[in-house]
């Protein structure tokens, strides 16, 4: 009968196993070498070329939020254009603000003139151009002509939270819990990208009131 022929006895010198996110190679003993996973990135660092930095800033695409802008890059001065200058995730002075508001509110009711002063928390969120923002005053359960006059709490709010850059300026309105409701002239500028000032004035025929705060990015 005719002999199969040699076999081949000799150590397995590699087995090349191939998959959808690159190579693997076995070697004899069960050794395994690193995947090549066949990206740009994996090809930059084993060929020693260093990340793209298209804008020349020296911060490379991966950290750098806008990296065709060299004035933007972590660490840039921020300043008010609308934009991420300092890669923080906040555009100029987007972000929530809080504070307290002071009311000084006058009031006259059958020929007498009766004052009151509150503080009144302010809250809001500037965000994508807009300004959204409410200060909510609660009045003394014990006073009853504050009551009667204010409403046993009365909220002011923009009737058009749209805003550019480091002013809002526009008309607001007082709504009150005892059924009444009248508009207000309101400004507020920021000083920074963290601090703000706000007033608001009431001119009514029978009720003024002036308000202000100082607020601040939470």
């Amino acid at each position: 009968m005719r002999g199969l022929g040699p076999r081949y006895t000799g150590p397995v010198l590699a087995l090349l196993l191939i998959s959808c996110t690159g190579t693997q190679t076995i070697k004899p003993g069960g050794e395994e070498t690193a995947a090549d996973t066949g990206t740009a990135a994996d090809t930059a660092a084993d060929s020693g070329e260093p990340a793209r930095d298209l804008d020349e800033d020296g911060y490379a695409a991966g950290e750098d939020c806008m990296d065709l802008n060299a004035a933007v890059h972590p660490g840039a001065e921020e300043v008010w254009n609308q934009l991420d200058d300092d890669c923080d995730g906040r555009f100029d002075a987007d972000g929530t603000w809080a504070g307290t508001a002071t009311v000084n509110a006058q009031a006259v009711y059958e020929g007498n003139r009766y004052t009151f002063r509150l503080g009144c928390p302010f809250a809001g969120e500037r965000k994508s151009g807009t300004f959204e923002w409410l200060v909510s005053c609660t009045t003394d359960a014990d006073d009853e002509k504050a009551q009667l006059l204010l409403g046993p709490s009365f909220t002011i709010r923009p009737e058009d939270g749209g805003v550019e850059l480091e002013r809002w300026e526009g008309d607001a309105i007082v709504e009150s819990a005892g059924g009444w409701d009248t508009p207000a002239d309101a400004t507020i500028v920021w000083s920074t990208f963290d601090r703000a000032g706000l007033a608001a004035d009431v001119s009514a025929a029978s009720l003024s009131m002036a308000v202000g705060a100082t607020i601040s990015r939470q």
